[in-house]
């Protein structure tokens, strides 16, 4: 089977959905299937003898690739401009679309959807299929003219898309009623890299090892992603405040990076910034160890708007870190209490303060929780979730 990567992605890059859609299709060529990627790289980079495959390939060594997979297939795009590398990228697609025998093309955001059914209506290839992978929904997150232009491009891919791929079934009852019955879905969770995250212990093999705040004597909270408003970080701050000396916060993240300056200035106000340990953004290679002698991973999402797959709950287990959330549909869905996470009984600062407190002192819950997040993690890492696609994929269309 060949996957047609269909999203537009310049380099160097460190956001997360780029994080997302170069492991997927990594993964998809990792499992067997030709995929091809189609990455912008600096016109200064790409040509005149410039070391351009070298970007791309950095990109996935970060990513636990020390060898890209034998049939992932780059289609280096050599532009600055990102008006003039969207251009180019239309026309590359076009041309491998046209390529002779049936190809997947797999879309990672709504734009790039419509995209895909723009080339699919004029591409020789009639057996060519259009995959959405829809991760929110993004008109939401928009006002006025924007917001109407892409809840049109939501209601066309539902509409057309030969599948829609939902990652979470939060997401999926999300879109009831605002767009369009799709002819076929999949719920598929994200998943976690499973090459750059993992336990610092296994807790099946030593179930009775002490939790790091027995041995430390101070309880180490971890967060890990962006700094966006809506992530509940302000409230993560004056949670830590309303905690003891012996609190701790480790904050991995630094996107965007006024978002870090303003966190900063709120926990020095707050009095905690001593207790708080502000990494900066890190390379998913370098999270793990940074998470070894943490206690808790904190989720404390504060948005009433639940039209998003959780990837952090996904690494946490993946980190088989006993959880803290808050009372969020996805998190709900994928969680259960007591077993995987507790669950705060609201989003403000005292809830999230009180929920810590509790589990902080009960380190026999810890353990449990360590030892079955890290038997839950084996089922959700992001090659087997590619796999699982593949799968879907040739029984609906080879």
């Amino acid at each position: 089977m060949r996957i047609i990567y269909c999203q537009k992605l310049r380099f160097p890059n460190s956001s997360a959905h780029a994080i997302h859609c170069a492991l997927t299709a990594a993964n998809f060529a990792a499992a067997g299937a030709e995929t091809i990627f189609f990455p912008g790289i600096p016109f200064s980079f790409s040509f005149l003898g410039g070391p351009g495959r070298g970007i791309p390939d950095a990109f996935f060594a970060g990513l636990g690739f020390s060898r890209l997979p034998a049939r992932l297939r780059l289609e280096i795009i050599g532009t600055g401009h990102k008006g003039l590398y969207g251009q180019m990228f239309r026309r590359r697609l076009k041309q491998v679309a046209d390529e002779q025998g049936g190809a997947v093309c797999f879309a990672s955001s709504v734009k790039e959807a419509a995209l895909a059914l723009d080339v699919r209506k004029r591409s020789r290839n009639k057996d060519l299929r259009v995959v959405f992978e829809i991760h929110h929904l993004i008109s939401l997150l928009k006002k006025d003219a924007e917001a109407e232009k892409l809840h049109a491009l939501e209601k066309r891919a539902f509409a057309e898309a030969d599948l829609i791929v939902f990652n979470c079934e939060a997401l999926k009852q999300s879109c009831q009623g605002y767009l369009p019955q799709c002819v076929n879905s999949l719920v598929s969770p994200l998943g976690y890299n499973e090459k750059t995250i993992r336990a610092a212990r296994d807790p099946v093999s030593n179930p009775e090892a002490p939790e790091p705040a027995q041995m430390l004597g101070v309880v180490n909270l971890a967060y890990v992603g962006s700094l966006q408003e809506g992530k509940g970080l302000e409230n993560l701050l004056q949670a830590l405040a309303l905690l003891g000396d012996n609190f701790a916060l480790t904050l991995i993240g630094g996107r965007p990076e006024k978002g870090l300056a303003a966190l900063k200035k709120l926990a020095a106000r707050l009095g905690v910034e001593g207790r708080v340990n502000f990494t900066g953004l890190l390379a998913q290679t370098e999270i793990g160890p940074h998470l070894a002698d943490c206690d808790i991973f904190v989720i404390p999402m504060d948005t009433d708007k639940d039209f998003f797959a959780p990837l952090k709950m996904y690494e946490a287990l993946g980190f088989a870190l006993p959880i803290v959330a808050t009372p969020m549909p996805s998190l709900l869905q994928g969680l259960t209490r007591e077993v995987n996470a507790r669950f705060a009984d609201g989003c403000s600062p005292a809830h999230l303060a009180q929920s810590v407190k509790s589990l902080a002192a009960d380190p026999d819950l810890r353990r449990r929780m360590r030892r079955n997040n890290f038997l839950a993690a084996k089922e959700l890492s992001s090659s087997a979730r590619a796999e699982k696609l593949l799968d879907y994929f040739h029984a609906a269309w080879a």
